[in-house]
């Protein structure tokens, strides 16, 4: 098989491990909003909310330099360190929960009481999940990776609906994504351990050399990146939980449900060819702006006819899906419909930036995306508005910073062909 086609080959493995294992989150939703209360799921959403915005840097991205080490030892090194680093951050996190929960009556930390120190666990497991796809996508084992994927989150599904119906909760529900992680791991783990007994364990010599030498660059960079790219998207939770209550932060997360159904499985998938065919063009010195804007046209009218109908059935969509009483989620999608659909096309061009070296255009952008929800927050904070008026400030706020990365895109475009023309 040809280099190219086995690329080809991965991709489509992955991809249909994504859209399967998506496929049983969708279904699950509908199931769980009818076996536990609202305010069950707002409190479940929040803690997840609070995991993921550490989760993607438990590693410290030093994970990234398993896939591209020339070196095998190395790589198992690397490994090593990655998995000593996601148990301290996972502990310094628990740290950090600890004392936040103690350092005042009510907080983001102990709103909701001692359930919040299930959040390090999540961290630690998931970390080592993410830890462990990076090794596998080492030895190119995507098959592996996507049936992994659709075993953990049937395994999650059971966990969580078996939980709803004995009624154990928010905890047991949590633990459903705590746990599911944990199933596969042995497969995933199986080259590394058989290695493990065939070398020399980790030093702290080789530790320091490898966080400190050859992960500078992923810690000084990519980290702050990401971070602040994770806790955007958490914000806007966050926000809702500290503004408001349980139970509207459980209706907010189902109606983002199905916004984000359209982002799952159409921004991911373009995004890849899209960053393939640019990169290509530019590799070739070829123009770029014609293939952006075809595919902007294209999306554009997909996103606006899309939106626009689900704009006008959303209430009572979200209560067929959802059930009795989802009615007010359908309300919220409204209000963020069009934030939705300028995002999907913005987004669907992830890792433009980076092809014309412009990441830190991005990271600006990224910045601003958290410093319009912050406004929103203190503006509602102050003249205590309700959350329709909360989600309206956010949609206009985040909807400029959509059609600023959108313009960007194609004003990078637009001088890169220009530049190309001059020179021929």
């Amino acid at each position: 098989m040809s280099k190219k086609n086995s690329i080809w080959v991965g991709i489509l493995h992955m991809g249909l491990g994504t859209v399967l294992a998506q496929m049983i989150n969708i279904v699950v939703q509908p199931i769980l909003t009818r076996i536990f209360p609202t305010e069950t799921l707002g409190i479940y959403t929040y803690l997840i909310s609070l995991a993921t915005m550490i989760i993607p840097v438990a590693s410290l991205k030093l994970d990234m330099l398993i896939v591209s080490e020339p070196n095998e030892k190395e790589a198992q090194y690397i490994t090593d360190a990655c998995i000593i680093i996601n148990i301290l951050i996972s502990l310094i996190y628990a740290i950090v929960i600890i004392v936040g929960y103690q350092v005042s009556d009510n907080n983001i930390f102990n709103k909701y009481g001692i359930i919040i120190y299930v959040v390090p666990v999540l961290v630690f497991t998931n970390g080592l999940r993410f830890l462990f796809i990076s090794y596998l996508n080492r030895y190119k084992e995507y098959k592996t990776i996507s049936i992994i994927a659709i075993i953990r989150e049937a395994i999650r599904a059971v966990i969580q609906v078996g939980a709803g119906f004995l009624s154990l909760g928010v905890f047991s529900l949590s633990m459903g994504y705590a746990v599911s992680p944990l199933f596969g791991l042995n497969i995933q783990m199986r080259n590394y351990l058989k290695e493990l007994k065939e070398r020399p364990r980790i030093n702290l010599k080789k530790f320091k050399e490898i966080v400190l030498v050859k992960g500078k660059r992923q810690i000084l960079f990519l980290v702050p990146a990401q971070f602040i790219n994770s806790f955007s998207a958490s914000l806007v939770t966050i926000s809702i939980t500290a503004l408001f209550s349980a139970k509207i932060l459980g209706y907010y997360s189902a109606g983002v449900r199905i916004l984000d159904i359209p982002i799952v499985f159409i921004t991911s998938n373009v995004s890849k060819v899209c960053y393939q065919r640019i990169s290509e063009n530019v590799a070739n010195k070829k123009p770029v702006l014609r293939t952006l804007m075809s595919v902007i046209i294209v999306l554009s009218a997909v996103s606006i006819m899309g939106f626009g109908t689900l704009y006008v059935i959303a209430p009572r969509l979200s209560e067929i899906v959802f059930g009795q009483g989802y009615r007010v989620a359908g309300e919220y999608i409204r209000c963020l419909c069009v934030m939705y659909a300028v995002r999907l096309v913005a987004t669907s061009f992830a890792g433009v930036y980076t092809v014309f070296k412009k990441q830190n255009f991005e990271l600006i952008l990224n910045i601003l995306l958290i410093v319009s929800a912050g406004v929103s927050y203190v503006v509602c904070s102050m003249f205590n508005f309700e959350v329709i008026t909360y989600l309206k400030f956010m949609n206009t706020g985040y909807t400029i910073v959509y059609l600023m990365m959108l313009l960007g895109y194609i004003v990078m475009c637009k001088n890169y062909d220009k530049k190309i023309r001059s020179v021929e």
